[in-house]
């Protein structure tokens, strides 16, 4: 299979270019492997690319910082190991299976050896590298399964021989982690791809995982026809489900009461201080000042179940 090698124009072409394929950080849908917020289920994968829909993801602070210092951590790792490295600015595709990937860094171990490998670089701190990392009795680490999966799936799209997986941990320690090309992982990939493909041909979608996907099926079904009515007479599974539904909005009521007063409690004992240390917590009440804040609201749809009072 020949892979195709692309300069994104900019960014939104680098984006337009993605919702063609299925690409290395959406891999882990095609393995179940969804245990990141930003690695989609396979339901949101499949409707992602037969719908265009898209789930916002905002990250999260230490995934900012970690972008940010991305250069610096690539630079202190090739002046550590007399490696050359280069910011990977193309997008790597192969069109016969609509797959693609973008990369970190293309590292140069060796200025004899002509072939180059990937540099995959995560910021993390110490309780995840503890925690989702794992190490053997040597000392071996190995990076959580979507992460693996993403390097295999990076060198299945570029061909290149190996990779190295950077994590950068704390701010002062890199846990460097070699990975080669494995083919039995590569196989499994052009398998599922093909499968996924193939259910979005014959539009046959994945079932939901209705906690998971909660998001993306309020964007699918984020439009009510005026005036339209369902009439749900004798079915017994809507009335189970808003049944529920209800009782779950009674229990969270009341969580919210009872964690009122406790936050009252708290204000009571801690008076005007902006801060509390405890004994393995803190609790921060300071002030925020006022601010005009004006916004234009997209629509939306509303969701409420309405209950027939009892006859006394």
């Amino acid at each position: 299979m020949q892979n195709q090698i692309i300069i994104p124009d900019n960014e939104a072409h680098w984006l337009e270019l993605r919702t063609k394929d299925v690409t290395s950080t959406e891999a882990g849908a095609l393995f179940g492997l969804s245990d990141s917020s930003w690695i989609p289920t396979l339901f949101e994968l499949w409707h992602r690319k037969k719908d265009n829909i898209t789930v916002d993801f905002k990250p999260n602070e230490r995934l900012i910082w970690g972008k940010r210092m991305e250069a610096t951590i690539a630079l202190g790792i090739a002046e550590d190991n007399g490696w050359k490295v280069r910011r990977m600015s193309e997008y790597i595709r192969i069109p016969e299976l609509r797959a693609g990937a973008s990369f970190d860094y293309e590292c140069t171990e060796n200025s004899d050896d002509p072939n180059t490998c990937l540099l995959e670089i995560k910021n993390l701190d110490s309780l995840m590298l503890k925690t989702k990392w794992i190490q053997d009795e040597d000392g071996n680490f190995e990076a959580t399964p979507s992460i693996e999966l993403q390097v295999q799936y990076q060198l299945f799209v570029s061909g290149k021989p190996h990779a190295y997986i950077a994590g950068f941990v704390g701010g002062n320690k890199v846990v460097l982690i070699k990975r080669e090309a494995d083919l039995e992982i590569h196989e499994a990939i052009k398998t599922n791809l093909k499968a996924f493909w193939k259910s979005i041909d014959e539009n046959i979608p994945p079932e939901p995982d209705f906690s998971k996907d909660a998001k993306t099926i309020s964007k699918l079904y984020g439009y009510s026809e005026p005036g339209k009515i369902y009439s749900a007479e004798g079915d017994l599974e809507i009335l189970t489900l808003a049944t529920r539904y209800k009782e779950l909005g009674e229990a969270v009521k009341a969580c919210d009461i009872e964690r009122d007063g406790i936050k009252s409690q708290l204000l009571i004992k801690v008076g005007d201080s902006e801060k509390v240390i405890g004994d393995g917590f803190s609790i921060s009440a300071g002030m925020i000042g006022p601010a005009r804040v004006e916004y234009d609201r997209q629509g939306y749809r509303t969701f409420r179940i309405n209950w027939k009072r009892e006859k006394v």
